[in-house]
């Protein structure tokens, strides 16, 4: 189903940019991420805030939470692969700082894309503090993109229910025709991407007509 997220949150993902991905690996999950942008309706009012960074060795933030869809792709597009270790602790605890330019009023979802386990210079101890410590603040989710990354190693990350916060896709190339399985998973709130482009359309309308006014 073509759905687009119209939930209101904050919503962060971290995105894996070391060298277990492989050039297309990463470029098809950079592909999927910006698939996964324009299938959300982004609204600092009243729909989703998307921050996003990468991490291998070291951890970029691409961008900090906004509902600006052209800076997000702009960032997304721009970035590069890394080809580095994997700092899954890293990245959990610098999503936890992005958190503090979130909306106190809207419910938080931090979600991690892996294909790995935690390498050099963190540890999967040093993962299962940061996402201990980010757990506190947001709901951790996170999306394996390879059987060598089995539900078991990760679930001890994510939230409760565990069942419901992680999500296995068997290959980084898949990344790009699971997207709307990706959409749905992380959104508690979808509609048909034809009736929210009706909604939108309307809504640009009564706006242009009082502005006319």
């Amino acid at each position: 189903l073509d759905v687009v997220c119209v939930a209101r949150m904050d919503l962060l993902i971290g995105i894996d940019a070391s060298g277990s991905m492989g050039l297309s690996g990463w470029k098809a999950q950079r592909t999927a991420l910006l698939q996964l942008v324009n299938r959300m309706a982004l609204s600092k009012a009243s729909g989703i805030q998307l921050g996003v960074l990468k991490f291998a060795y070291k951890i970029t933030v691409l961008s900090q939470l906004t509902d600006d869809k052209k800076k997000l792709i702009s960032a997304i597009t721009k970035t590069k692969f890394d080809r580095w270790t994997t700092n899954i602790g890293g990245a959990f605890r610098s999503m936890k700082g992005m958190l503090q330019k979130g909306r106190r009023d809207a419910p938080s979802i931090c979600m991690l894309w892996t294909d790995g386990r935690p390498s050099r210079p963190s540890s999967k101890y040093d993962a299962s503090l940061g996402a201990k410590s980010l757990r506190s603040s947001c709901r951790v989710m996170v999306v394996t993109m390879r059987p060598a990354v089995p539900k078991s190693y990760v679930s001890p990350w994510v939230s409760h229910p565990k069942s419901q916060n992680v999500m296995v896709v068997n290959h980084p190339n898949l990344m790009v025709e699971k997207v709307m399985r990706v959409n749905t998973f992380v959104c508690g709130k979808v509609q048909t991407f034809l009736d929210w482009t009706k909604a939108y359309n309307a809504t640009k309308t009564t706006t242009a007509a009082a502005g006319i006014r």
